[in-house]
């Protein structure tokens, strides 16, 4: 393919359209494919169109059907130059964000020498609507993602970029996406690195088990009665988009977000129709067969992950004070009324112990959210991988408090370590203007940590002989070793061992024997 360059904030972009949409029905029942070239000069000095998703910081419905670009940024030309690559995969909960500079700029990573590619995917129903027949065979916006890793391995080397040095890394829905090409045949040799930032495909949200019935659920919305999947997605796809975002979202409100059901249309097993599978069985069943590509990984978690959450949930807790089984994590898919009561009952009383659920025990509510949604299924993960593989798994705990933190901005709050604050390090916001201050502390931790990622996408191994902060970053091994990003760098070992036990006890009650590894 020709490639043509455009200078974008003194780095080199390109934005290529994978695919051209003229059929909404063509987009919710097929896989993307690579667009053909083109002659001449292409203007790439703004994005392309987002995938349609509801945005809440302008608290509207953005996007458009054609909207699946891939964004490269590179230092320079140079063609011989070989440099590693790091591909970012966007949060978002697969139902929402895009790869624009908006929020993942390029400033930082760049100037360390590598080259950053970011990219868009389906999004919502338009992404995983699965019938589990050939009508919409699911999975869409993580071929999508397959897609554009196929595309790096053939042209980054047009940019200066080494194919055999990605890196995958992404924050939230991100990082279950990278989990997820660790694990999925379709991605096998795309990539030789992974980073995982609190995000796990075996985090109750990454994945449904009901893929079907939320499809019908989501017909119904729009009064379509047929026995006939072929019927129901042909006359989904007659919907404007932005409505089947709207009506996605009020479907959303029945599920229990307690247990970590936030979103209708995510991952799900496909069916056997022939077609390659980017998933044909559960992320646990995939973990637990050890069919894992052995390549390094970084994975972790924030100190305060679903500090975020706390004031929304707090309010409630006259509704849940007595029904802590509506903590259970989806993903076990406990049904027996008597089995839930008594795990209910032992999650109240490990978190608060005859304490009431108020503001002043706002941290233990936060400690138990975020071991629901993120940390229990990051330590499960790194476990797992470590005992299975070869190649190293580091972990760390990301403990560095900075009222500047990104997503605390966006959520004007000021306290805590939160769900995905490490992106303020990583990325240059051009919405928040995160530059830090010289000297600051912020400055220092932007540095380190830039500093060992780009160390791991270059080498394969992120430790550190910077005169502010050298550290060896040893592999978790069987010791449980880890990093803790603080105000220093130091390492540890076993991330919050008590809350993680406890729930390795939960889940080996329920799904069996493997999880003894934990105890």
């Amino acid at each position: 393919m020709e490639c043509q360059y455009t200078i974008l904030k003194e780095f080199l972009m390109q934005n290529l359209i994978l695919e051209l949409i003229n059929s909404k029905y063509i987009l919710l029942k097929t896989n993307s494919q690579q667009a053909d070239g083109w002659s001449g000069i292409k203007d790439a000095t703004s994005h392309g169109a987002t995938c349609v998703f509801y945005c809440m910081i302008r608290q509207a419905v953005v996007g458009d059907d054609d909207c699946l670009f891939i964004n490269v940024y590179t230092p320079d030309l140079n063609k011989d130059a070989k440099r590693a690559v790091m591909v970012w995969f966007h949060p978002g909960g697969f139902n929402a964000g895009s790869g624009d500079d908006d929020i993942y700029g390029p400033d930082f990573l760049v100037e360390k020498d590598v080259i950053l590619v970011t990219f868009n995917f389906r999004l919502g129903a338009v992404g995983f609507l699965n019938t589990l027949d050939e009508s919409a065979p699911g999975n869409a916006g993580m071929k999508d993602q397959v897609l554009a890793l196929e595309w790096v391995r053939n042209n980054i080397v047009n940019f200066g970029g080494c194919p055999d040095r990605v890196t995958l890394f992404g924050t939230s829905s991100g990082s279950a996406s990278v989990h997820y090409h660790v694990m999925s045949p379709m991605s096998q040799g795309l990539f030789s690195r992974a980073i995982m930032q609190s995000g796990s495909a075996v985090n109750p949200w990454a994945f449904t088990f009901n893929p079907k019935e939320n499809a019908m659920a989501l017909a119904d919305k729009f009064g379509i009665k047929t026995t006939s999947t072929a019927e129901m997605v042909k006359k989904l796809a007659e919907i404007p988009t932005k409505d089947l975002v709207q009506a996605s979202s009020e479907l959303a409100k029945n599920q229990n977000f307690l247990s970590g059901d936030m979103h209708v249309f995510v991952p799900s097993v496909e069916g056997d129709h022939g077609q390659k599978k980017f998933l044909s069985t559960t992320p646990w069943e995939l973990l637990k067969s050890g069919k894992i590509s052995d390549v390094p990984i970084i994975l972790g978690v924030t100190a305060d992950e679903s500090g975020l959450f706390t004031p929304m949930v707090l309010p409630a807790a006259d509704n849940f004070v007595d029904h802590f089984d509506l903590f259970i994590p989806s993903d076990l898919n406990v049904t027996d009324a008597g089995q839930r009561q008594m795990i209910g009952e032992s999650i109240k009383k490990f978190y608060f112990n005859e304490k009431p659920v108020n503001s002043e025990t706002a941290m233990e509510l936060t400690n138990l959210l975020s071991d629901v949604y993120f940390v229990y299924g990051a330590a499960l993960s790194g476990k797992i991988i470590s005992s299975r593989n070869s190649a190293p798994v580091y972990e760390y705990f990301f403990t560095f408090h900075s009222p500047v933190g990104m997503m605390k901005t966006f959520f004007q709050m000021t306290e805590g370590v939160m769900h995905g604050d490490e992106m303020t390090y990583e990325f240059y916001s051009t919405a928040l203007k995160n530059k830090p201050l010289p000297g600051s502390p912020e400055e220092k931790k932007t540095n380190e940590i830039l500093e060992m990622w780009t160390n791991f996408a270059k080498q394969g191994n992120p430790s550190t002989t910077m005169d502010t902060a050298k550290v060896e970053w040893k592999p978790m091994g069987t010791d449980g070793n880890y990093l803790d990003i603080g105000n220093d760098l130091a390492m540890k070992k076993l991330i919050v061992n008590d809350r993680v036990k406890f729930w390795a006890n939960i889940y080996k009650d329920v799904l069996g024997d493997y999880f003894k590894m934990f105890n």
